[in-house]
């Protein structure tokens, strides 16, 4: 075990010696940054009542409605939820709020997250066999099985490291910029025909350990891909691809219910959160759940085997 941990840790040391590496958490920060200071320009002196503002919405609605602008049951949906938050006096969200913006970076720079992680899991066994480092590692090594098995750990623990980095650094700039505050607000939902309220922290912490799922996934992807090719760049180019084209094709095949099927189509398990709809109708959080647990099996067997065959003197 000492030396499976040794391993690990030479494996880490590997990845945060890149400047690469450092340049991706870099330009992570400099979204959050750019982020907050756009959020704080443009919600800049915003006092205006909020019961004011959602009375308003509902007088809007219902002119459309009368207008034939809207569809009667959505608009329905949506009175009956301002309604609720009448009724109740439960304020929206502000978007000058903490909880707001560190909501709003994860769902604007979730993507940069799978891109770092992606070019960083398609490089990880594949930058061996370009430098030919791979027979000495092997050599020093009691079998393939543990090396192959310290790098995903290691990627994993990449993977911890770089959304613990996001979390951190996001409510610490959120904080700056909007105070640390608004924690205690509640989101007001409709879900299958009635109103949903959350508490806004609980929400928040739920969609970031969902894209953590997601994440790890892609990094799973680009790590098997790492593994099957030798080439570093074919490897990390092909990782780009897969995690930014192929959920936007996944959900062009949405309309047909054998997509429900597909990978890209489950990936994603924030869909299920209330208010939200899944790509392909009849499918559960079970059901997304036992699909990623079926194309995790196949794609590490395909990348252990595939390692443990590997002709490594050519």
């Amino acid at each position: 075990m000492s030396r499976f941990i040794k391993l690990v840790r030479n494996e880490h040391m590997k990845t945060f010696r890149r400047l690469s590496t450092w340049i991706m958490m870099g330009i992570a920060a400099a979204l959050l940054i750019a982020i907050a200071g756009f959020i704080a320009y443009y919600t800049e002196g915003s006092t205006s009542d909020w019961r004011t503002d959602t009375e308003q919405q509902i007088q809007d609605i219902q002119k459309q409605v009368e207008a034939g602008e809207l569809d009667t049951a959505t608009a329905q949906q949506d009175l009956t939820t301002l309604q609720y938050q009448l009724d109740h006096d439960i304020a929206p969200v502000q978007d000058d709020s903490l909880a707001a913006y560190m909501e709003d970076v994860l769902y604007n720079c979730a993507p940069f997250l799978i891109l770092f992680l992606a070019i960083i899991a398609g490089g990880i066994v594949s930058s061996e066999f370009g430098t030919g480092t791979i027979k000495l590692l092997l050599t020093k090594t009691p079998s393939r099985f543990s090396v192959l098995t310290s790098k995903y750990a290691s990627m994993i623990l990449t993977t911890i490291i770089f959304f613990a980095f996001f979390i951190g650094l996001s409510f610490l700039i959120g904080g700056i910029f909007f105070g640390f505050n608004g924690f205690d607000a509640k989101r007001v939902v409709w879900e299958n025909g009635d109103v949903v309220t959350s508490n806004i922290l609980a929400s928040t912490m739920r969609d970031y350990g969902l894209y953590f799922v997601q994440t790890l996934f892609y990094a799973t992807i680009a790590f098997a891909l790492s593994t099957i090719f030798r080439n570093t760049a074919l490897a990390i180019g092909f990782s780009i691809f897969i995690s930014l084209f192929f959920p936007t094709i996944s959900f062009i095949l949405s309309r047909y219910d054998w997509s429900k099927y597909i990978l890209f189509n489950n990936v994603d398990l924030t869909v299920y959160n209330p208010g939200n709809v899944p790509p392909v109708d009849g499918m559960t959080l079970g059901f997304s759940i036992a699909v990623l647990a079926v194309y995790f099996i196949i794609i590490n067997g395909i990348t252990w085997f595939s390692f443990m065959k590997r002709d490594v003197t050519a």
